[in-house]
């Protein structure tokens, strides 16, 4: 049976190649023109199920064009699986595509109307550069290296420049070095010397392309690397005007950065007051990773602390264990006092980017303990709750340095990117105590050669670390608690006052919780991104163990 077949073809017109249509066996065409579009339909009645050749078309560019966007085509039609459309392509020795035949055949077992392929493209003229003699220049039109992010510890990065055969080409990379004398690459030793060095004069053979690599060394300091390009003229090559910078028509400049490894520390501060009563801090806990990454790190925290005088009680006495919030690990941002003002509760600043409601303010000069009431970031000021004298004459001087702290993730984020949160749990080790703040039981003796008969006061061998709080229990042999837990009520030198009559023998052992000279912090939190800084997270020591 036979069928009824009408396909339209479209191409845009374009003065810089041609377009010829050969039909196929038993097909006929009428066309079309709009000002950028011709149109051509195609008729003819194949027999069903029998693939017919509708058309042969060739896209041919010009002498001095190619195609920098090859010819390609789309069918629109609710049978897109009965045509078969071939291409073949034709390319200078320069790699460019200067033409490209499509066959178009068509299979179906049903009438068809309608149907639209649709051919786009785009020319480009090839280069005419001259030298001075009137020669033709030979031409680098490609540079081509990853510029992502180099890791802390270096690595590889591979270039291709590709080209005419015979350009010839320079590449210089220099590593900045910081405040340092820069250094450049060499590509012999495959390290960066203090002597100026480069790639030169390097040749693009018959392939259209030179292809090496680059080692990039381990860096402790942030550093940025240089890569310039650049076409040997005197050697006949020029570079395309794609490829060329803004301000110089013979250089290609990338740029790289490296970053060093990030540090997270996260230490312990110690009491606000009483700092003298404690011996040494917990060694602080430090994180390393590459920046920005957001690899999870899980951080386990065990602080011991001990006091040469007076005692520990847990503040947070609602949690027995005293329990470790977000707030506990508190960053701190740096701001440069702005200029001299009278006394007032506004405070003018460089900048400040990142301060937050609620951080407190300290630094030289600062009065009280005043905490940021709200930000201005046109006026670049703040307004705090205590009023400061902001003169320099015994308050803050102009470029004094201000610190402003607060707690939680939020603000870490803020200023350097590392994001964390506490832990409640974790799978690799379900046995380990977070979010908690523990004493060590005080334990010592009653020291009464006759005993304690009936009394409250109770004189035992060493009271240091215990502390007449409602809190500070004592349990033991002969201990009476069946009506109520005796607690201390008073401490004088090893003389006890607890809160309820005791019979005891002397030697009796004894063991009071609730204060202590001896206690443990450990907690932990996941680390999902390091951020792109280094940062320090201090633990606000106060808010989880009162000294006194």
């Amino acid at each position: 049976m036979a069928l009824s077949i009408k396909l339209n073809t479209l191409h845009e017109i374009d003065e810089n190649h041609t377009v010829t249509l050969v039909q196929g066996s038993n097909v006929s065409a009428s066309s079309s023109s709009s000002s950028s579009l011709v149109k051509t339909t195609h008729t003819l009645t194949p027999n069903s199920g029998v693939q017919a050749t509708v058309v042969t078309i060739t896209f041919t560019a010009a002498t001095d064009k190619y195609y920098s966007k090859a010819p390609k085509q789309f069918v629109r039609s609710p049978y897109p699986s009965a045509y078969q459309i071939t291409q073949t392509t034709t390319k200078d020795s320069a790699g460019r595509i200067t033409s490209r035949v499509f066959v178009i055949k068509y299979t179906n077992t049903t009438n068809s109307f309608g149907d639209v392929v649709i051919f786009e493209h785009e020319t480009n003229t090839k280069r005419k550069t001259l030298d001075s003699h009137n020669n033709s220049l030979v031409e680098i039109n490609s540079f081509e290296i990853d510029n992502s992010d180099i890791i802390s510890t270096g690595g590889v990065k591979y270039f291709c420049v590709k080209g005419d055969q015979n350009a010839y080409f320079n590449l210089k990379i220099t590593k900045a070095n910081g405040d340092s004398a820069d250094t450049t690459y060499d590509f012999t030793s495959a390290t960066f010397t203090s002597t100026v060095t480069q790639l030169e004069n390097a040749v693009i053979d018959q392939t259209g392309e030179y292809s090496s690599q680059v080692s990039f060394p381990n860096v402790s300091a942030d550093e940025v690397y240089t890569i310039e390009l650049s076409p040997s003229f005197e050697l006949g090559t020029t570079i395309n005007k794609s490829l060329q910078d803004s301000t110089n028509e013979f250089l290609c400049t990338k740029t790289i950065n490296q970053y060093k490894i990030i540090t997270v520390t996260i230490k312990s501060g110690p009491s606000a007051s009483y700092s003298s009563s404690y011996g040494s801090l917990p060694s602080n806990v430090v994180v390393k990773a590459e920046r920005n990454s957001a690899q999870i790190i899980d951080v386990n925290i065990n602080w011991d602390y001990t006091l040469s005088a007076n005692s520990f009680t847990i503040v947070r006495g609602a949690n027995i264990l005293g329990g470790v919030n977000e707030i506990d690990l508190r960053s701190t941002i740096v701001k440069v006092k702005d200029g001299n003002q009278a006394a007032s509760t506004t405070v003018e600043l460089d900048d400040v980017d990142n301060l937050l409601v609620g951080m407190s303010m300290t630094g030289t000069g600062v009065t009280g303990a005043p905490r940021i009431v709200s930000v201005n970031p046109a006026e670049k000021n703040i307004v705090v709750s205590v009023s400061q004298n902001a003169q320099g004459s015994g308050g803050m001087a102009n470029d004094a340095d201000i610190s402003f702290t607060y707690g939680g993730s939020f603000l870490s984020e803020t200023i350097s990117g590392l994001k964390w949160r506490l832990l409640n749990t974790l799978a690799s080790n379900p046995s380990y105590t977070f979010k908690s703040t523990t004493l060590s039981p005080v334990k010592t003796a009653v020291n009464n050669s006759s005993g304690i008969n009936n009394s409250a006061t109770v004189v035992v061998d060493d009271a240091a670390g215990i502390k007449a709080t409602a809190t500070t229990f004592v349990s033991g042999l002969g201990i009476d608690a069946k009506t109520v837990a005796p607690h201390v009520d008073g401490v004088s030198g090893n003389t006890l006052t607890l809160s309820a009559a005791q019979t005891l023998e002397d030697n009796t052992p004894l063991v009071f919780t609730g204060s202590s000279r001896s206690a443990n912090i450990s907690f932990s939190i996941q680390i999902t991104n390091i951020g792109i800084k280094d940062h320090t997270m201090t633990f606000f020591l106060d808010n989880s163990l009162l000294v006194g």
